[in-house]
């Protein structure tokens, strides 16, 4: 009987990586990883039962080492610094976006969407389960005065629409410079800026705007 092992998963997802990056969805093949990590298709099927599952595996363990951590934060929000939590989370989020791996999913969802599931697929394994955290984050903000009465739901997307819009022109470019750290600081700011203005509770002080708007790169 084959031993599955957690070091085996992981070393087949890291090539497989490699393998969509330079290939695309479309284009790479299970028997591309099997060439490059060695054994038989067996292998990988034993993991694996299709190229779609191993895809989503790959984008949704980028997701994890990224973004784990700033998740969990918001999942324990109960009130307190909301700004703060906020850019902490929106910092985290636009380093994630603008990475080569989170662009390159993208792109590769985006081109086969119309004629798979894999869209609905990708959707389901990565930005709905941020929707989800940010949803409950925000109906506790809601709850606790912070923020507006508003749909929680909303909420979320509208914030996430926000964090991603000096950004997702990257889909759409080639080789663009990443951008500094600097500047995915001041976007985040932005971001959270413009969010609190739009649903601070009624009579809560306005701060002044921070920083200048960038024109995409």
């Amino acid at each position: 009987m084959k031993v599955r092992t957690e070091a085996r998963r992981e070393a087949i997802l890291e090539v497989a990586s490699q393998v969509f990056l330079e290939f695309g969805y479309e284009r790479a093949s299970m028997a591309e990883i099997v060439k490059r990590i060695g054994g038989s298709k067996s292998t990988i099927y034993g993991y694996f039962a299709s190229k779609e599952e191993l895809f989503l595996a790959v984008t949704a363990a980028a997701g994890d080492r990224h973004m784990a951590t700033a998740l969990a934060e918001i999942a324990e929000y109960r009130g307190g610094d909301l700004e703060a939590t906020l850019t902490r989370f929106a910092e985290k989020l636009t380093a994630f976006l603008t990475s080569d791996e989170s662009v390159s999913a993208h792109r590769m969802v985006l081109g086969a969407a119309g004629h798979s599931d894999i869209g609905r697929m990708f959707y389901e394994v990565g930005p709905q389960r941020g929707m989800e955290v940010m949803t409950e984050m925000f109906r506790q903000a809601v709850e606790l005065g912070e923020l507006r009465r508003e749909d929680p739901g909303l909420l979320a997307q509208h914030f996430g629409a926000l964090v991603n819009a000096e950004h997702y022109h990257r889909w759409f470019h080639r080789d663009l410079p990443p951008p500094s750290r600097s500047e995915i600081k001041r976007a985040a700011r932005r971001a959270v800026d413009v969010f609190l203005r739009a649903y601070a509770p009624a009579g809560a002080p306005t701060a002044p705007p921070r920083g200048k708007v960038a024109r995409p790169s």
